[in-house]
This record gives structure tokens, C-alpha cells and sequence, in this order.
């Protein structure tokens, strides 16, 4: 089933590409980073092995941990916010294709 909470850190992430206060993008990194862990988490749950999104999930949970943080400039993490939120976009479609798939009988 298509879990469309996925959307939320799409939503998130397209907003940080607006001038913010800097709790919002402390606030982001705490969201994605823990989006993106389980998300991660759920699809080598999945298929019992890494796999290529858990192993791109994992990557952007890194990229944005709060505890090791990643400083980059502000045109940086524009196209990487929009980067990240296009994954986060085409994991939550590829998430739907499962479910037609069931419906079809293949």
C-alpha cells in the first residue's frame, strides 16, 4: 500500500528552498534524517538485505544528521533539498507500483 506520509518530507524539503529562520533547517535535518532511517530501515526489513533504496535512504539520512552535520553553502543545499526531495518523491511512486500490480493479478 502506498504510504503517503512519504509526501511529507517532499513538502518539507521543497519549503526549505525559501530564506528561513535556521530552526527550521534543524528542524528539517531531525525530519529527514529520521524519515529517510526508516524508510531505509523498512525496505531491508523488506527483502532481508540492502538494497538500492535502502542503501540511498541511508546515504540521505547521513547527509542530513543533526549529529555530524554537513555544512555546505545555501546554492548547495538548494539543489541538494530539491535532489532529496525528488528521492523521497520517486520512493513514494515506486511504493504505488506494488499495489497496481496486486490489482491487475500480475
Amino acid at each position: 500500500m502506498r504510504n503517503n506520509l512519504i509526501l511529507m518530507p517532499v513538502a518539507l524539503l521543497v519549503v526549505a528552498v525559501f530564506p528561513l529562520p535556521y530552526g527550521y533547517y534543524l528542524f528539517l535535518r531531525l525530519a529527514i534524517t529520521a524519515s529517510a532511517a526508516y524508510l531505509a530501515w523498512e525496505d531491508y526489513k523488506r527483502k532481508d538485505a540492502f538494497n538500492g533504496w535502502s542503501l540511498i535512504l541511508s546515504m540521505v539520512a547521513l547527509l542530513f544528521n543533526p549529529l555530524i552535520p554537513v555544512y555546505l553553502d545555501r546554492g548547495s543545499w538548494f539543489v541538494i533539498d530539491l535532489a532529496v526531495a525528488g528521492i523521497f518523491a520517486m520512493r513514494w511512486h515506486v511504493s504505488g507500483d506494488g499495489d497496481r500490480a496486486k490489482k491487475s493479478g500480475g
